[in-house]
Parts: C-alpha cells; structure tokens; sequence
C-alpha cells in the first residue's frame, strides 16, 4: 500500500475541522432540525421503545411511517443507541439524571445523529485518494480527495442537512474499487448494501453489470453467485423487521422505492425544471402530463436511454479499453448526470453521485482544466438548488428570498445545470469515441 504522506492528513484534519465548526454554527439555528431528520429521530425512537417493524406501520410514530430501506433505518436506529448511551455516560460523570441536561437532549442528538453521513464523506475522500494514488501520483489524489472533502454542495447535503446520501453512495464506490482488484463477490456485496441503504442508485444497476460482466472477463459464474449470495445475506438482514423477510422485502421494496411525490420532478432544477417549469409556472406537472400522446414518465425513459445506451454500446465495442479506471468512472459520471437530468422524481439531492465519480476521474485525467470548470460550475449550481429545497435559518435580509423563490431564477438555475450537463455530454462522448477507435 502506498505510503500516506502528511499533506494528506492535513487536508483530512482540516475537512473534520470545517464540518465541526460548520455544525456548532447550524445546529442552534431556527431550522436546523429540518423534516428529514425529525424523521429520523422520530423513528429511532419508535425503534428504541418498540420494535424496528413498527417504523414502518406508522403505529407509534409522531411524524409519517417509514419510507426508506431497511439498510437506512439500521444506521439511523444504530446511531440512536450510541447516542443513548453517550447521554447515560454524560449523565455519570455530571451527576445528574439520564433526560435532564437540555444540551445532550438537543444539541447532542442533532449533532449525533448526523455523524454516520460525516463519516461517509471524510470516507468518499479516503477512498477517492487511494484510487487515485494508485494508479497516478500523490499530488492528483489529494487534489480528488478535495474536490469531495471541500465541495460545498456535499458537505450542504450531510454535515449540514443530515441527509444520507453519502453512505449509498460510500458503498457504490466501494463496489467499484473492489471490482478493480478483481473482488467482485465483495463488489456485488457492497451494491446490494447501497440500494439497502437508499434506492437513488438503482438506474445504475445495468451499466454496474454491464461493466462487471466485461471486467470480470465475461465470469458470468461469478456474477450469478455473487448476486445470489448477496439477495440471501439482504433477506437474512431483513430479520428483525420481519419474522417473514422474504414476503416483506417483495411487498414493502417496490412501495418503498415509488417514492412520495409523483412530479415530473421534485425540486431538482434538472432539463424538465426546465422545460416545464419557466418564470411564470407554479409547479413542474406530475408524471402522467401526456405530450405528443406520450405521458412526462415515458419520455423521461427516452431521453435517458438516449443519453445513455451510446455508452454501454461502446462499452460492448470496445470493453478492453474502455473499463480501464479512468474511463469507468468518467462513464459512470455520465450516467449519473444523465439519472438527475432526465429520470421523472428526481430529488434535488440526486445530482449527489456525480460528484464523488467525477472527482476521482478529474484526478486520474490529464485533461483537467476543462472538466474541473465543470465541476465547479455545477457544484455551486446544485448547491444553490439544495439552498432552495432547505435553508438552516432566516435570511439575512427579505429580498434574498424574493431571489431564490423566483421561478425566474430558479428557471436560470435549471438552465445553467442544463447547459453544463449538454457540455459535458457532448465532450465525454466525443473523447470516448475517438478513444474506442480500433
């Protein structure tokens, strides 16, 4: 293993640095437990009391019944615990009550139970450096490691807000690393956890496959084994939810994965923000809209498949080169741009993967400058995007709402996001169709 130098841990001592003092600041702010993460301590603690089952018939819960995958409430749940027994530890040594320290029953929990999507970040840096490091040099791999530990847009999303993209998305990077060292029962493993933690990863699912049948020499045994392992290790997870795991995971996965709300789009200033949704619109239509006799939902698959399937057809072309690291990633970021632009519900949140996978190719490319503008360009535009959907407290003055509330700016959000993602495709696909040449 590579040798760790010391300007890696000061950039990893400075990313926690950042994240703790970020935290002191936000947590006594008037909206920082925002409703996802009063959802998430709503149902630790019917979790605690009850049973995890119980989470999800919304028998005993204040705020709605369970909506996430097993794998999210396990951490959520597993994070409460220790949070339980921090308060009892407190409590010890200051002599007082376990409950009756104002502090520990508020700043303490908010801050607790946003730790796991903390560490999942410092992680997807950690990860970014070795996969870098390995193959080109020191300087690059930090220089990836920091586009993630210092983007504004990822540390928004789960220091601040508590969101837990971050782990998902921890465990489709590592299904990817594990696949490079030729690991691919780990691999599958690390997936399946992924979509058990969060299902925004799940249009990945082809191009993960297609990419592991041509890296694994077309090892079509090993896939199936991989595969049926890990369904079998996500049933027996299943367990303490439900004494039948199997009919609970085909009845409640499907559910689960449907999602609440039915718009074209849910906040995410993505191409149907805005082709639906211009300065004087309400709100983006629901996904049965028809246009030119075809619902929103259909055409949403269309144009994905359009900005897609070019990719897995090189792929299938040209498969020795083109699973080589630098060029998986540069896809699986092409795929991910593509899930947020064009798949009907997306959340402002799912621009997330990008992010990671195009960090990590920024450092194993020659070609930077061009495509870290890119990654600038859109981070600040997505982190605008995740301001609009949730904002910690009041703005300082009245008219900055009136900004960030217009659809006419939202509207030139949605356009900037587009223009980048129509760029980047055009660049991509145009280096890996000179690269695929024979």
């Amino acid at each position: 293993m590579k040798k760790i130098g010391k300007n890696f841990w000061i950039l990893l001592i400075l990313a926690i640095i950042l994240r703790i003092l970020l935290l002191i600041w936000v947590i006594p702010l008037p909206f920082a437990s925002n409703g996802d993460l009063t959802r998430y301590e709503d149902w630790a603690q019917v979790a605690h009391i009850y049973a995890l089952g119980n989470t999800y018939s919304g028998q005993h819960t204040k705020t709605v019944p369970n909506n996430e995958p097993p794998g999210s409430l396990y951490i959520i749940s597993g994070t409460y615990e220790t949070y339980i027994v921090a308060g009892k530890i407190i409590a010890r040594f200051t002599h007082t009550s376990p409950g009756s320290i104002l502090w520990v029953n508020t700043f303490l929990l908010h801050f607790w139970m946003r730790i796991p999507c903390i560490l999942a970040e410092l992680l997807l840096g950690v990860l970014a450096y070795f996969l870098v490091a390995k193959k080109i040099n020191d300087k690059n791999a930090l220089f990836a490691s920091s586009l993630i530990w210092f983007n504004p847009a990822i540390f928004y999303n789960g220091t601040l807000w508590g969101q837990m993209d971050s782990l998902n998305n921890l465990f489709f990077l590592l299904s990817l690393a594990f696949a490079f060292q030729k690991k691919y029962f780990f691999s599958i493993l690390s997936y399946v956890i992924s979509l058990y933690i969060k299902f925004s990863l799940l249009p990945f699912l082809p191009f993960y496959l297609v990419f592991l049948f041509f890296h694994s020499r077309k090892n079509f045994k090993t896939i199936i084994i991989g595969i049926s392992i890990s369904v079998i290790a996500l049933i027996l997870a299943t367990f303490p939810i439900s004494n039948n795991p199997f009919l609970w995971l085909m009845t409640n996965m499907p559910r689960l994965a449907q999602g609440e709300l039915q718009n074209i789009t849910n906040a995410a200033f993505n191409f149907w923000w805005f082709v639906t949704c211009g300065p004087t619109c309400n709100y983006p239509p629901v996904i049965d809209v028809k246009f030119l006799w075809i619902r929103l939902n259909m055409w949403a698959y269309i144009l994905f498949g359009i900005a897609t399937i070019p990719g897995l057809y090189m792929i299938s072309k040209s498969s020795k080169k083109l699973i080589e690291k630098e060029y998986v990633f540069l896809l699986f970021s092409l795929v991910a741009f593509a899930i947020f632009l064009f798949l009907p519900k997306m959340h402002d949140r799912y621009l997330y993967p990008v992010f990671p996978l195009f960090a990590i190719f920024i450092g194993l490319t020659k070609d930077k400058k061009t495509y870290f503008v890119m990654y600038i360009v859109l981070s600040l535009l997505h982190f605008i995007n995740l301001l609009y959907s949730w904002i910690p407290t009041y703005f300082p003055f009245f008219w900055m709402y009136t900004v960030i509330y217009s659809r006419l700016f939202d509207w030139i959000i949605s356009t900037g996001i587009t223009t980048v993602a129509i760029v980047f495709f055009i660049k991509v696909y145009r280096f890996l169709f000179m690269y695929a040449k024979p």
